[in-house]
């Protein structure tokens, strides 16, 4: 979605600018940034809401892999439901407007010309993963900067559901990391560089999959 989101009045995430600077920094030196605890609680519970009431009436589709004429289901790579963002609820704006002012941050420190941004809900069931994968092909150049927000409250170890990042190829002699999807945790990744996979889920799963774009030939 293009920008123009008006950030509210009382701020939904806890860290500061100056904070925001270092997770931005960091994303340009390792190629992702996690920032725990980044959302306050009362946007993730009330986007969790939302996750429940998909999960209860069926609203969300089947994951698939690819985009445009090219997607298709996998179940042995992918299990999971999405839902896309449209707006029409005050959880989805106040994420939107927290976006936006990412993304001018972003262009404003690393100047990387991000133009839109779209996100979805992403259900991942008990016994749902999604395997090692890259968000945008090198060259591509349409997701630029890939966005996880975590919702589910008291998420343990136990649960599953681990986002393991393995660092670019510049830094391949580094080992991958591991990310507990715990209620509020921000993770930034540059989408053409960073693989990633959501490890076997022992526990229902809720997140906010988002992806900063450049402007597209239509616009």
């Amino acid at each position: 979605m293009p920008g123009g989101y008006r950030r509210p009045s009382n701020s939904t995430v806890r860290v500061t600018e100056p904070e925001q600077s270092g997770l931005i920094e960091q994303l340009a030196l390792k190629g992702y940034a996690i920032a725990p605890d980044f959302f306050k609680y009362e946007l993730c519970a009330s986007l969790q809401q939302e996750a429940d009431a998909l999960s209860l009436d069926g609203g969300a589709h089947e994951a698939g892999i690819g985009r445009g004429p090219d997607q298709q289901i996998e179940r042995r790579v992918r299990r999971a439901r999405i839902q896309w963002f449209d707006g029409s609820t005050p959880g989805q704006l106040e994420l939107l407007a927290e976006a936006e002012k990412l993304r001018i941050h972003i262009n404003k420190l690393l100047f990387l010309g991000l133009f839109e941004f779209e996100a979805q809900i992403a259900l991942t069931p008990v016994g749902g993963f999604y395997a090692r994968h890259i968000d945008s092909f090198h060259g591509s150049r349409s997701r630029i900067v890939s966005l996880v927000a975590y919702l589910n409250d008291d998420w343990a170890t136990a649960d599953g559901g681990c986002l393991r990042i393995w660092p670019p190829s510049e830094h391949s002699h580094s080992p991958p990391i591991d990310v507990v999807p715990r209620r509020g945790t921000l993770i930034l990744m540059l989408s053409e560089k960073v693989d990633h996979e959501v490890m076997l889920c022992h526990r229902a799963r809720a997140s906010v999959a988002g992806w900063f774009r450049l402007r597209s030939a239509q616009h």
